[in-house]
């Protein structure tokens, strides 16, 4: 017999600790059993973490919380690294989901979370931050900070209400949505719930657009032709921001590793899609999607860009994708974190992503703190806030 579980328990009662990890494939049986009594987004699935998990090969730790019957009700990787300050001060720092190293956080893990059993996820959520923060050594590893990135601002202030321990954001970016629901209640088209001036534009370009041999979206039949639309949409992506001097996601190899097995094992599940939009026999646009609990998360993308502004691959590409999930019953299009123009113009306001360090009053970081402040109030009228450690933006996600 299942334990029943106490919403109203309090964390005191679950018990959370930092284990090695020795066995994936175990993990795997728990992640997934504990994931279906979760309310998470595609990014705390087995089917992201096991593929980060498989890339990442080694130095991550897995954080359990288990209630008083030793069931399993929270989950979490760790990585511990060392963060520079101005070049100079060395904190070491626990991440979560994440591995602290540039290089390998390029992924850009978004609704990062602790996954946690959807009646104890409040619960859950303190006693791992307790813990975390509780710990000044793992594994004989002194830490003295702990960073939690890509958030949903409500579910992290929740957790850090009355945490008892200074906290300060070190980024934070909006984001956007369709809800496809509400569009079909309406009865109207998607375009129309669209601003004049974006029906407007996508409207011109479709047409000139079809005057190259009529527009189509098709997404990707097999493994295969997916890690061929992966390819292409890398060249278009890297060909357009490679000019703006930003490195573009395709030159970290770990990058391009971990969609690659991302692509071979959610395609066949129905987690992953790859859609390339053609007019005529040229591609425009190419959209790497996630599609989980009926939201379609839209990730990366590649557009073909020409001199005739009048043309719009992304505006006319994410139309067409949108238009498609409506037709399949899909709940949200999710553009997801940015501040990019076309996803307020395309979507609604959605919650605010953000990005927070906790860390332990040292001298040398309470010292930090205040020159920081300091040197913000004086350049700035305001205290300075350290941007993320980890390449960011479209450059580092999407291409559009």
């Amino acid at each position: 017999m299942v334990p029943r579980l106490d919403p109203g328990a309090s964390h005191c009662a679950i018990k959370v600790a930092i284990e090695p990890l020795d066995d994936a494939e175990t993990l795997g049986e728990t992640w997934r059993e504990l994931e279906a009594r979760s309310d998470a987004s595609f990014f705390l699935t087995w089917h992201w973490i096991g593929c980060w998990l498989a890339t990442v090969s080694s130095g991550v730790k897995v954080l359990v919380a288990r209630d008083k019957n030793r069931r399993t009700v929270g989950l979490a990787l760790l990585g511990l690294a060392v963060r520079r300050h101005y070049k100079v001060l060395k904190v070491p720092t626990l991440y979560l989901n994440e591995t602290g190293v540039d290089a390998k956080d390029v992924v850009m893990i978004e609704f990062n979370d602790i996954l946690a059993d959807r009646e104890l996820a409040r619960a859950v959520r303190r006693a791992c931050l307790d813990h975390l923060l509780a710990a000044e050594r793992i594994d004989g590893h002194r830490v003295d900070a702990f960073v939690w990135r890509g958030a949903e601002e409500k579910n992290l202030e929740e957790s850090l209400a009355g945490l008892g321990r200074p906290w300060r954001r070190l980024a934070e970016v909006s984001s956007a949505a369709v809800d496809l629901d509400a569009v079909r209640v309406s009865g109207r088209s998607f375009l129309a719930h669209l601003s004049a001036n974006t029906r407007r534009q996508i409207r011109r370009s479709m047409v000139l657009y079809e005057q190259r041999g009529g527009l189509r979206i098709e997404a990707a039949r097999d493994i295969g032709e997916a890690l061929r639309f992966f390819r292409a949409a890398g060249e278009l992506h890297q060909a357009h921001w490679t000019p703006r001097g930003e490195p573009g996601a395709f030159a970290y190899p770990f990058y391009v590793r971990f969609h690659e097995r991302v692509i071979e094992t959610g395609l066949p599940a129905g987690v992953v899609e790859f859609v390339r939009v053609s007019a005529g026999e040229e591609p425009i646009g190419y959209l790497y999607n996630f599609l989980y609990r009926g939201r379609v998360y839209y990730y990366f993308s590649g557009f073909r860009y020409e001199y005739d502004n009048r043309l719009r691959p992304g505006l006319v590409s994410h139309t067409l994708c949108v238009e498609r999930h409506l037709a399949r019953g899909m709940a949200v299009y999710d553009f997801m974190a940015g501040d990019n123009r076309y996803k307020t113009s395309l979507g609604r306001p959605g919650p605010r992503m953000v990005a927070v360090v906790v860390e332990r009053p040292t001298l040398p970081l309470r010292l930090e703190g205040l020159l920081r402040r300091a040197k913000g109030w004086l350049v700035k009228g305001r205290p300075s806030a350290r941007p993320p450690h980890r390449p960011s933006g479209p450059a580092a996600k999407d291409g559009s």
